[in-house]
């Protein structure tokens, strides 16, 4: 029997000139949707339309979070097949290179929301961005070694994410986690019942959006400009961008006044 293709995550999309994402900004909060059921597999044209977006955020100051999210029963099922082979698997490689240089560079908090499979190239874009959660129902994993392949990115993040071994477990083997087990490893920040999903990202949004821009910005930069260095220097990192950005802030002075005053601070985002 023929499989229904509406059950093939690689099943290409209907029409070649929809668009594969959906990128929309309001009250501080910008959402990058992938678009491209049923699989939304990364292909990519796909992937420059995220990193076009991403782009695009170093110019909205205000934007407090940014939320990675996807329709239909995956996430994300990996690469397009097709883009493994010949000269496709270099720009495969270097746009989705992109959306991880996006990423860290991006001021911006991020956070991933995670509510089917998520596999391969799918699998570590969610874990990649700063905050992951995902419904208990969800699965990570790496199956690209069954297939002859591995996922060049994730050999490079998954060991600073899950450290070496489950790294190797979770590469070699091309098993799959469930929701709960990538919480237990580090891969994501929290799993949350299926049905309770919708409404914790909802109250996590809303606790951003109560937030100054400037300073959630600056606070997540001074993270994760240190994440590579040794800690004399990330602290040192941290502490120039406290004095030298972060003071440099009206929100600063609003917040302080605030908590002297026992009232809650009405920020400015300047």
């Amino acid at each position: 029997m023929a499989q229904d293709p509406q059950d093939d995550p690689y099943a290409p999309a209907h029409d070649a000139t929809t668009r594969f994402i959906r990128f929309e900004t309001s009250q501080g909060i910008s959402r990058i949707t992938l678009t491209r059921p049923p699989g939304n597999v990364l292909s990519i044209e796909m992937m420059e339309e995220i990193s076009a977006a991403l782009d695009a955020l170093e110019y909205q100051k205000d934007v407090k979070l940014v939320v990675l999210a996807a329709e239909g029963k995956y996430f994300s099922a990996g690469f397009e097949l097709g883009d493994h082979q010949g000269d496709r698997a270099y720009m495969m490689l270097e746009t989705f290179h992109g959306i991880f240089e996006g990423l860290g560079k991006l001021d911006k908090p991020t956070l991933s929301v995670v509510a089917g499979a998520a596999f391969g190239a799918g699998s570590i874009l969610a874990a990649a961005c700063d905050m992951a959660l995902a419904g208990a129902s969800a699965r990570f994993g790496h199956p690209e070694i069954k297939g002859g392949v591995f996922n060049p990115l994730a050999a490079a993040l998954l060991p600073r994410l899950v450290g070496r071994k489950k790294a190797m477990e979770i590469l070699l083997l091309g098993g799959a986690l469930s929701a709960a087990d990538a919480e237990r490893v580090g891969l994501i920040t929290r799993a949350v019942p299926d049905d309770k999903l919708e409404a914790e990202v909802a109250q996590l949004v809303q606790r951003f959006q109560e937030g100054s821009a400037p300073v959630l910005q600056l606070a997540r930069r001074a993270v994760a400009g240190g994440l590579d260095l040794l800690l004399p220097d990330a602290a040192r990192h941290a502490e120039d961008v406290y004095l030298n950005q972060l003071l440099g802030t009206e929100d600063v002075a609003e917040g302080l006044s605030a908590v002297m005053a026992k009232r809650k601070p009405v920020w400015k985002d300047r």
